[in-house]
């Protein structure tokens, strides 16, 4: 392969963005599939006296593993839909 491949195929790329609990969840199922992520996480202010419904993450994986993870990304946002719905079929 070529650096230049190589570069490409290791680039990241953004799967999801949501809460920092979901991006934790996903990250495991997503590394149990023996893909790679990186995780980027916002975090709250120190003085931010409001509180909120957890710090905002995202989910990065090399682009070598883009179509799988995405698959995998897909089935976790219809699973989660399920959850908050309480449809299981």
């Amino acid at each position: 392969m070529t650096k230049d491949k190589d570069d490409k195929d290791l680039a990241p790329y953004l799967v999801f963005e949501g809460t920092a609990w979901e991006a934790g969840l996903l990250k495991s199922i997503l590394e149990d599939n023996d893909i790679e992520t990186i995780i980027e996480q916002d975090m709250s202010l120190p003085w931010n006296i409001i509180p909120t419904t957890g710090a905002q993450a995202r989910v990065f994986v090399a682009f070598k593993d883009l179509e799988q993870a995405k698959a995998i990304v897909d089935e976790f946002f219809t699973n989660m839909e399920k959850e908050n719905t309480g449809d299981e079929s």
